[in-house]
């Protein structure tokens, strides 16, 4: 039961979210998940912690937003938060000031100011308790990357397509970060989707077990493989693909401004 409380339909987090109730609209809640997840891809990259890291903090934020609104938290300021979180939770923890130092470079460009290091700094040791707490201190998240690519191993036989597949599938599990869909299905489902996606792409054979569809180890309908594969496929037709700076004067982040 507790590991259902963070799974919701589609429709609960598109119409019923924290942020809907204060005014923002889908497209600008869509267009900040996949904002701060850009963000975090690319925070995890300079600090170069471990993809599962990244994951586990873009993760932490998309669940923190079904419990806050955006219109009250800066998700640039959240997103700080929950990479410094997943790396203490993962076993790559960084310390607070290289956290925020990278973060202020990927956003602006340039070093932060010692002032502006300071502020961010007690913002983030601040936030952490807030963040935590709206989490309820749940931070033991499961991934899709361990089921998918041990079923490749173990059911793709030829080396070289289990390279391929393999690869193929963690991008696109990689990608699907910028959606919602760890919040609707489980880490076993979003792997079945993202086989049968690198399937495709890569024109790699899936195995059948006689009269058992292959996909049935993970635990999934058809229906649900379909509408995962639908939304992850719906990421790369977003309107609003343009850089991660985009936000660099996001109010949470912004230090050189003059009084």
């Amino acid at each position: 039961m507790e590991e259902r409380r963070w799974y919701n339909t589609r429709e609960e987090i598109e119409v019923k979210s924290p942020s809907r109730v204060d005014g923002i609209d889908l497209k600008q809640e869509s267009f900040q998940r996949w904002s701060y997840s850009t963000f975090l891809q690319e925070l995890g990259r300079r600090l170069n912690n471990p993809q599962r890291s990244v994951a586990t903090s873009i993760v932490l934020c998309q669940r923190f937003f079904t419990r806050q609104s955006l219109a009250k938290n800066d998700p640039k300021t959240i997103s700080i938060i929950c990479m410094f979180i997943a790396g203490k939770v993962e076993g790559s923890p960084r310390p607070v000031d290289d956290v925020i130092d990278k973060a202020y470079r990927v956003l602006h460009g340039k070093e932060p100011s010692t002032e502006v290091c300071e502020r961010l700094k007690r913002s983030v040791l601040t936030g952490e308790k807030f963040v935590l707490s709206t989490l309820r201190f749940d931070l033991e998240i499961e991934h899709p990357y361990e089921p998918a690519l041990d079923w490749v191993r173990r059911s793709v036989k030829v080396e070289m397509d289990a390279k391929r597949l393999s690869q193929a599938a963690w991008n696109f599990l990689n990608d699907g970060l910028r959606s919602s869909l760890c919040l609707q299905f489980r880490p076993s489902q979003i792997a079945a989707a993202a086989i049968y996606l690198g399937s495709r792409v890569t024109n790699v054979k899936l195995p059948c077990d006689g009269e058992k569809d292959w996909w049935l180890e993970f635990h999934v309908t058809n229906r649900q493989l379909s509408e995962i594969c639908k939304q992850t496929l719906e990421i790369y037709k977003q309107d609003f693909l343009i850089p991660v700076k985009h936000e660099a004067k996001s109010k949470g982040l912004t230090g050189d401004h003059k009084d």
